[in-house]
């Protein structure tokens, strides 16, 4: 029926038909793109890539803060490194981050630091804004507070510095190489000596480690 009636139709008549079937198609087709945008976006991973280490997204970290109190002590950690003239190092939320290997350890990728340790981190961060950033430039936090249990898991030192909220697992803004990032840092803890009770730990890549709670390098 449908061909008896297209071959009646003239042929201009049967080219209007076939523009008006290709707009049906796109607008199918738009829709359908659409559909398949909203769901990938749904299901998006929780992390994104930072110099190859995964950080939680912003959509996970607000899901955190939605938990019991977190949002309240994020808050308030905030207010203390603001009194303490500090609130430029960083941004507060950056310090819940527990590490970048959540995801194969089964852990939170946030965790709020006991307040009995928030002035652990004030040396640490003073030294990263008035230190080390002039010498290699801005830097991000991969790892800060770990709870016992993330440290544990995550095969840490007993005496990990991330326990007590003193050290920081850091990554280079920039496009420093690692030679030239070992050699500045190395350099830095020379020159800042023993006083600064600087600890330094260098790995795998552009990552690093800086705590305030102990001369020493590894």
């Amino acid at each position: 029926m449908f061909t008896r009636h297209y071959r009646k139709l003239s042929p201009s008549q049967q080219t209007n038909w076939w523009v008006c079937v290709g707009v049906v198609a796109l607008l199918l087709a738009l829709l359908l793109t659409l559909w398949l945008y909203l769901y990938f976006k749904a299901i998006e991973k929780p992390y994104y890539e930072l110099k190859g280490y995964r950080v939680a997204t912003t959509a996970s970290l607000n899901q955190f803060l939605r938990e019991g109190d977190n949002r309240r002590a994020l808050a308030q950690l905030a207010k203390f490194l603001q009194e303490a003239g500090i609130a430029d190092a960083t941004k507060p939320e950056n310090l819940l981050r527990q590490g970048s290997d959540w995801l194969d350890i089964h852990e939170p990728p946030f965790a709020i630091p006991p307040q009995d340790y928030w002035n652990n981190i004030l040396p640490t961060l003073k030294l990263i804004r008035d230190e080390l950033v002039p010498v290699i430039g801005p830097v991000d936090i991969v790892s800060a507070f770990r709870t016992e249990r993330y440290n544990r898991k995550a095969g840490g030192s007993g005496k990990s510095k991330h326990k007590t909220f003193c050290g920081l697992d850091l990554v280079p803004v920039s496009n420093i190489s690692r030679p030239e990032l070992i050699e500045e840092l190395r350099n830095l803890q020379a020159r800042l000596g023993p006083e600064s009770h600087m600890g330094l730990g260098i790995y795998s890549g552009i990552r690093f480690h800086v705590d305030t709670c102990g001369y020493r390098r590894w």
